[in-house]
């Protein structure tokens, strides 16, 4: 029958039926259909808005009285609330409500060492999330926070904290982060000493006096802590000791000095004539340590220490020598000094500081890094007659003074060769000599007798070929022969058996390329070939070695444009090509072409800083950035420079 009043037979009515109910299937009186036979997938499906929501609700009953199951007092103050909210923010209100304390069944807790200010504070928070932090507020946020143990809540005081941070209030920061034990503000006011404390020392120089012995030992122990040279460090410790009398803590602090770094004649001034030096055997050794590592010249970088290592903001690019357009071979030795390491990604202006030049200009040389030195070796020199040739002097820079000095020259004259630093000691591996002859030989080198010896040879001449160090292993690639073959072989040198191995070839023949390690895998970049009429072609494609798998596999990216005769470097998971050549405008290149494997499946290539100058044959490598003020510290803004694809 009918409903009254409508105007739809019965058959009409039971076709009118709602949409989710069709979906499902008929009347509830006929046979349905499945949901399941029609909806096959399983899906989780989620509010956005529902703990937001839960939480206002949840708020607005703590406001209202509404539902609340405890009474929380402070001072005289009493607050409203519910256990389950208390219980789920803060294992102080946990333990109180559910390990069968007196508390776990009162209506009423009174809570001692709470201010009613930290306390509304600290209930704002569990139930919001959120809270307006102030100075007038932020001490008694703290205790609150400290005695109900919200952490979340100490975390965002910290954070509030280090915003306002600066050169009055950072001694009162750093005792309240001692208080309540903030790790986060501790390490903000540490940071903050090392990058200020000359301009402290000189404007606030009672109250760097009186800074507490914890907080100077870690500033003293900073690697970044740049703002002061070593004797500087070292006055600074002596004036803070003698302060108040505080020799208690001489062993521990004269330990943070660094006395490989300070000057030799400093070092002798204060071995004769320090009291402090005379009365402790401590700091005596560590004087005469320093003094013993400065007479050993050329085995410094094997001797390397605590003592010696050089304190320094970041690795920055370094780049030495090359061959201009114009100038034949160049001295100059360079480091990238951006504004942030972030610009390294700007192919745009680019800041390059000057540093103290090499004792001579060359390219086509190779450089190596060992204990924070850089060595130079070999490459192509112009004579005073005109005529270039290769040679077999060698020098190391010390980034420390910045110092160059002379050591042993190699047996043989090389230029397009490889040279590594493996363990403790550097080896050069083929080349070309001066009478242009492709050499087979290798030989090494060895800091503490400043001499080269000569290891296995290869078995046969190479030249114009690329070599990294990796797995405690020398890698070496491609090249050409003396009967000039282009080669696509892979070699790796043991030191420990003294042998050349050879691994899977490479998939295509390279001469006048880089090979680098990143992630356990070689990469080979740049270079050129030869093609079916014997003529020289540009190699953009980029291939891998899978060290572990001995296998290589040819990458999904290239190179922006073709280099040859380039540098190499690695830092941080990223291939920096420096320079060279382009074979299509027989012209030197001043782009830097940076691989970022650092991400696997997002690897990339861009264009990174620009060089000061068009430059092929140039060696480049990370070191640390100089911190020290010297007369020729120049730097270089160089305008934009960019080259399309080839």
């Amino acid at each position: 029958m009918a409903n009254a009043g409508s105007n739809c037979s019965p058959q009409e009515s039971q076709n009118t039926v709602p949409p989710l109910l069709s979906f499902f299937g008929s009347m509830p009186s006929e046979p349905c259909v499945s949901g399941q036979q029609l909806v096959t997938d399983q899906r989780l499906c989620q509010s956005k808005s529902h703990q937001d929501s839960v939480l206002s609700a949840l708020n607005q009953q703590r406001k209202d009285g509404l539902l609340c199951d405890v009474t929380l007092v402070a001072g005289d103050q009493k607050f409203h609330a519910h256990k389950a909210v208390l219980a789920a923010c803060s294992d102080y209100f946990r333990a109180m409500f559910s390990l069968c304390m007196v508390e776990s069944e009162a209506d009423e807790v009174t809570l001692q060492g709470v201010t009613s200010v930290g306390l509304k504070h600290a209930l704002d928070f569990a139930y919001t999330g959120q809270i307006m932090l102030e100075p007038g507020v932020i001490q008694d946020v703290l205790s609150a926070g400290s005695h109900l143990q919200l952490l979340e809540l100490l975390s965002l005081c910290s954070h509030y904290l280090v915003q306002e941070l600066n050169s009055v209030n950072y001694l009162d920061l750093y005792r309240v982060a001692d208080l309540f034990h903030l790790p986060a503000l501790e390490e903000a006011v540490v940071s903050f000493l090392v990058e200020h404390l000359c301009e402290l020392q000189q404007s606030r120089q009672e109250e760097v006096l009186l800074l507490p012995y914890r907080l100077l030992r870690e500033v003293l122990k900073s690697d970044r802590l740049t703002s002061l040279n070593e004797e500087e460090i070292w006055q600074l410790v002596v004036c803070w000791l003698e302060h108040d009398c505080r020799y208690q803590y001489t062993e521990d602090l004269i330990q943070h000095v660094r006395y490989g770094l300070m000057d030799v004649a400093a070092l002798h001034h204060v071995a004769q004539c320090h009291p402090l030096v005379q009365s402790s055997a401590t700091a005596a050794a560590l004087v005469d340590e320093a003094l013993e590592y400065h007479r050993a010249t050329y085995a410094q970088p094997l001797r390397q220490t605590a003592h010696t290592k050089p304190r320094f903001q970041s690795l920055t690019l370094y780049i030495a020598g090359g061959r201009k357009r114009e100038v034949s071979r160049v001295r100059e030795l360079r480091y990238f000094n951006p504004a942030a390491q972030e610009t390294v990604r700007v192919a745009g202006c680019s800041n390059w500081s000057e540093l103290a030049p090499m004792p001579a200009g060359r390219s086509h040389h190779c450089v190596a890094v060992m204990g924070h030195f850089l060595f130079v070796a070999g490459g192509e020199v112009e004579h005073s007659t005109g005529r270039t040739c290769a040679v077999r002097t060698a020098c190391r820079y010390d980034p420390r003074g910045n110092r160059w000095t002379e050591i042993a020259s190699m047996k043989a004259c090389r230029e397009h060769f490889v040279l590594g630093a493996l363990g403790q000691y550097l080896y050069a591996v083929g080349g070309r000599n001066e009478l242009r002859q492709v050499l087979p030989t290798v030989e090494r080198y060895c800091p503490k007798r400043n001499k080269w010896t000569f290891v296995q040879s290869f078995d046969r001449s190479l030249s114009c070929h690329a070599g990294c160090v990796a797995d405690d292993l020398l890698w070496v690639s491609g090249g050409v022969t003396n009967t000039a073959q282009y080669q696509n072989r892979l070699m790796v040198y043991d030191p420990e058996q003294n042998q050349w191995l050879a691994r899977s070839p490479m998939l295509q023949r390279r001469v006048y390329h880089v090979m680098a390690v990143a992630r356990r895998q070689l990469y080979v970049l740049g270079g050129n070939d030869l093609d079916y009429n014997n003529d020289r072609i540009l190699v953009r494609h980029i291939d891998s070695y899978d060290i572990d798998m001995d296998q290589w596999t040819r990458c999904t990216f290239s190179l922006l444009t073709g280099q040859n005769e380039s540098g190499v470097a690695v830092h941080d998971d990223r291939i920096y090509v420096v320079g060279g050549y382009s074979i299509w405008t027989n012209e030197p290149l001043a782009c830097i072409q940076v691989l970022d494997v650092s991400t696997e499946g997002k690897e990339e290539v861009f264009y990174g800083p620009t060089l000061p100058f068009a430059s092929n044959g140039i060696a480049t490598c990370f070191l640390p950035a100089p911190y020290f003020t010297c007369p020729n510290l120049q730097t270089l803004q160089v305008p934009h420079h960019r080259i399309g694809p080839v």
